[in-house]
C-alpha cells in the first residue's frame, strides 16, 4: 500500500512541472499580471505538495497552502476577467463554460473524488 501511495505522490509532484508552461506563455503573450499568478503557482504549488507529504503538520504546511491556494484562485479570475475584456463575443460561452468546468472538477476531486489520483 505504501508503495502505491509514495507513486501516487510522486506523480502529484512531477504534475508541478507542468505549471511552467502557463508562465511561459504568459511571459511570449506579454501577460504580466498572469505571469504573476502563474509564477505563484509554479513556486508554491510543489512547496504546499512536499509539505503535504513530508511535514503535514508544520506551519509551513499551513503557509504555503494558503499561497497555493491565493495564487490559483486569483489565477481563475484573471482568466475570466481576460475572457470578459478580450475574447470576441461569439467565443465567450465557451471559455466561460471551459474555466467553469474545470473549477467543478477541481471541488469534485478535492470534495468528492481521489484528489491524489486526479490531480496530474
Amino acid at each position: 500500500m505504501t508503495n502505491k501511495l509514495e507513486k501516487i505522490q510522486s506523480t502529484m509532484m512531477f504534475s508541478n512541472l507542468f505549471l511552467a508552461l502557463p508562465v511561459i506563455f504568459a511571459v511570449a503573450y506579454h501577460q504580466w499580471i498572469y505571469c504573476l499568478f502563474a509564477s505563484g503557482l509554479l513556486i508554491f504549488s510543489p512547496l504546499y505538495h512536499w509539505y503535504r507529504i513530508n511535514s503535514p503538520n508544520s506551519v509551513y504546511f499551513g503557509l504555503f497552502k494558503k499561497c497555493d491556494w491565493f495564487f490559483a484562485i486569483s489565477a481563475f479570475f484573471y482568466m475570466y476577467f481576460y475572457v470578459y475584456q478580450y475574447v470576441s463575443v461569439n467565443y465567450k460561452i465557451f471559455f466561460y463554460l471551459s474555466l467553469s468546468f474545470l473549477i467543478l472538477f477541481f471541488w469534485y476531486g478535492y470534495k468528492k473524488g481521489d484528489y491524489e489520483k486526479i490531480h496530474p
